[in-house]
């Protein structure tokens, strides 16, 4: 047989072995040695430790495990763990409160409860691993998003205070999603937990939960238990939760974030508010810098196109039956899709400056924005129909990225959220820097959330007074950089201090052609 066709046998083997199981991760052992090395080669396989291989749909020069860990971690976790120990495992306390607050995050070590466990440390890629950590039993075991973890409560109570000070959006966002005490009071008393009853008390009180923070304190109290009351959080801002209901774990992990981030990001743009008095000037000044947007907006997000293409699309000129570079289908389609929805954001501008509320018209049109986004690619047949509908229906990993956006059952509470903020905060500046980040770190769409995200900003800095604002091509490392340390570490002041440089910075100067290729 010719090589392709040997390879064509192993892909065969290959597609057999992940449609009876797991799509990502599989045993080294499903695949004969022949086939394993052969597919090894060609890149659709590669270790992730030994006894382990990722499948890869699409090879390529850089290794999956290296360069999108995020992409098959959380499955590799579950399919390792219950290889070795059935279904006789549980996630520590602090990961089951990550989970249960939607925090998909890599974490840099997590630790396996099991009876089978003993007390091993499992190196992975990334410079993460596993600690597997023997116990009598556990028996408090849940499933949550196909993985074994803690119940909330249970995690909730077992968290040492090292983790409410470290990872308090967590807590907040779990905390905020419980009906009542009476499943955490059950385990407080049945334990003789007094000093965490304190805490859970505490930090029920700072968060507006008062009635809640009493019960607890009155039922341990009356069970004869002596509670001092303490608030694990620090004195940083935090949402308020609902006295009377219990919320979504992905709203309240947006609105504390929101809370959280709101006065670094005022310190850090360093810019003031403006008052716009020509707007017919303003919207003329955007349309004077679509050009240079929309080719740093697409080149950032890996497409290659032409200043000639994009004035071609701007100018009504673009014509696939005519020009021959316009028939470039992906770059070309993603430049006309950019520029009609550039005419539904200019619209929206204009809504703002004439006084329209941001987060009611907002919360609305940011899926037409969307829709305009892609219709050319519908339309040419590239992208099926039903990815205009609305916010995806499966997860999506970001390669390089250690942080895995929300699940897609949760978007639409996280969204309301979001919008939410928006509409209840009263500085432009900070709408202009949080809200941005937070839609790119929720990633609602199957596409298109970067140049969304950079769109919304720009609606967000014209309600401030600021002028439409380019983040070069060049500057792409360093905004990446800004992103994931606001979604990893809840630091949005490099983003705001990025986006304060640039609202004060001329907009980039129109590249040549020759220039451009050169930089993409």
């Amino acid at each position: 047989m010719r090589p392709n066709e040997l390879l064509a046998t192993s892909l065969n083997e290959l597609h057999g072995i992940t449609e009876k199981g797991t799509r990502s991760v599989i045993r080294s052992s499903a695949l004969s040695r022949v086939h394993r090395e052969r597919l090894t080669k060609a890149g659709f396989v590669e270790e992730i430790m030994r006894g382990w291989l990722a499948v890869n749909s699409r090879p390529s020069d850089r290794r999956r495990v290296d360069a999108a860990w995020s992409t098959v971690y959380w499955e590799f976790v579950r399919e390792y763990l219950t290889d070795r120990f059935g279904q006789d495992w549980c996630l520590s306390a602090e990961s089951s409160v990550a989970l249960w607050a939607e925090n998909w995050s890599i974490a840099k070590q997590v630790i396996v409860r099991s009876p089978a466990a003993n007390n091993q440390l499992v190196e992975l890629p990334g410079n993460t691993s596993l600690y597997l950590l023997r116990v009598s039993d556990v028996d408090d075991a849940v499933e949550h998003g196909g993985l074994r973890v803690m119940t909330k409560e249970a995690a909730v109570v077992h968290s040492a205070k090292v983790n409410w000070v470290a990872a308090p959006t967590d807590f907040i966002a779990v905390i905020g999603s419980m009906r009542g005490t009476a499943p955490l009071l059950r385990i407080l008393l049945g334990n003789g937990m007094s000093t965490v009853a304190g805490r859970i008390a505490g930090a029920l009180r700072h968060l507006g939960r008062v009635r809640d923070a009493d019960e607890v304190l009155s039922t341990m109290e009356a069970a004869g238990y002596s509670v001092f009351e303490e608030n694990p959080f620090d004195d940083r801002a935090h949402a308020q939760l609902d006295n009377r209901k219990a919320a979504a774990p992905a709203a309240i992990r947006i609105k504390n974030m929101w809370a959280r981030m709101a006065p670094d990001a005022v310190a850090a743009i360093n810019v003031e508010t403006r008052l716009i008095n020509d707007i017919n000037g303003y919207m003329n000044e955007i349309e004077e810098r679509y050009v240079a947007d929309a080719l740093n907006s697409l080149s950032i997000e890996g497409y290659q196109v032409s200043q000639e293409l994009i004035e071609r699309v701007q100018s009504g000129a673009w014509n696939p039956q005519e020009h021959a570079g316009d028939a470039n289908a992906r770059n070309a389609l993603a430049a006309k899709g950019y520029r009609l929805a550039f005419e539904e954001v200019k619209a929206d501008v204009q809504k703002i400056l004439d006084g329209s509320p941001s987060g009611e018209l907002l919360s609305v049109r940011h899926q037409d924005w969307f829709r305009a986004m892609f219709q050319p690619s519908v339309q040419a047949g590239i992208i099926a129909a039903h990815r205009l509908a609305g916010y995806r229906d499966h997860n999506v990993y970001l390669r390089g990225s250690s942080h895995v956006p929300l699940p897609p059952h949760v978007i639409l509470d996280a969204m309301e959220a979001l919008f939410e903020c928006i509409g209840e905060e009263p500085d432009p500046r900070v709408k202009a820097v949080v809200a941005p980040f937070l839609f790119t770190y929720i990633h609602p769409f199957p596409d298109g959330n970067g140049r969304c995200g950079r769109f919304l900003m720009n609606v967000l800095l014209a309600e401030a007074g600021l002028p439409w604002t380019v983040i070069p091509l060049d500057q792409r490392d360093r905004y990446m950089a800004a992103l994931e340390e606001a979604s990893q570490h809840e630091d949005i002041r490099p983003l705001a201090t990025f986006i304060g440089e640039l609202v004060n910075a001329p907009p980039p100067a129109r590249a040549s052609e020759t220039e451009w290729s050169r930089k993409t």
